[in-house]
């Protein structure tokens, strides 16, 4: 009679839990930790950061969309961010962030450079009813043409003004010519009265 072979002792089992801990502490990732990245610290920029911060920004940036220093930050032993206020149309709440190298030999170099959101930009700005735009709408339309009707006003007085100085010109253009012309006819005539005397005399 064959005999069946006896099944392994559950003292040669290893728990589904202890095995899995196990496989955890063999594997490298558990192994070697993170390095946490270190948090911003408020930091205090050179004037030659700051100028280089500046320069930085000039090659990137739209002329006028750069405002005042907002802050400074350490990242770190080497890196130090340089945020600008942005004042460009259609970002209200970002900022200009310029990313410096610091503490290395050759003195700070730039980064990078990066227009940031701030923690407002993305939200939607108040909801205003219709009725209440479009009463404004109404009242800048009709202040602007009342504008347009005092400039049309003002242009007619002044063309009014220059058509008068102008014909007075005329005149006095006209008269000069006339009196000019009646000079010139008077030294004709008395030309011509002193060759008639001098053929009368040659007769005689």
């Amino acid at each position: 009679m064959t005999s069946m072979p006896e099944a392994e002792s559950p003292a040669h089992a290893v728990p589904t839990a202890e095995a899995d801990a196990a496989a955890e502490a063999e594997s490298p990732a558990a192994a070697a930790p993170q390095a946490e990245t270190p948090a911003p610290v408020p930091a205090t920029p050179t004037l030659q950061e700051l100028e280089l911060a500046i320069a930085a920004l000039d090659e990137v940036a739209p002329k006028g969309a750069v405002g005042e220093v907002q802050d400074a930050f350490a990242e770190g032993d080497h890196v130090l961010a340089i945020r600008h206020a942005s004042t460009l149309g259609g970002y209200p709440d970002w900022s200009w962030t310029v990313l410096l190298s610091r503490g290395l030999e050759g003195g700070p170099t730039v980064l990078e450079v990066a227009l940031l959101p701030g923690e407002g930009s993305l939200l939607a700005p108040a909801w205003v009813p219709w009725a209440d735009r479009l009463a404004d709408y109404l009242a800048a339309k009709e202040a602007s043409g009342a504008e347009g009707a005092d400039d049309d006003d003002d242009d007619f007085v002044d063309d009014e003004e220059l058509e008068s100085d102008l014909e007075a010109d005329l005149e006095d253009d006209f008269d000069d010519d006339f009196a000019i012309d009646d000079e010139h006819d008077l030294g004709d005539d008395d030309e011509a009265d002193d060759a008639d005397d001098e053929a009368a005399g040659a007769d005689r």
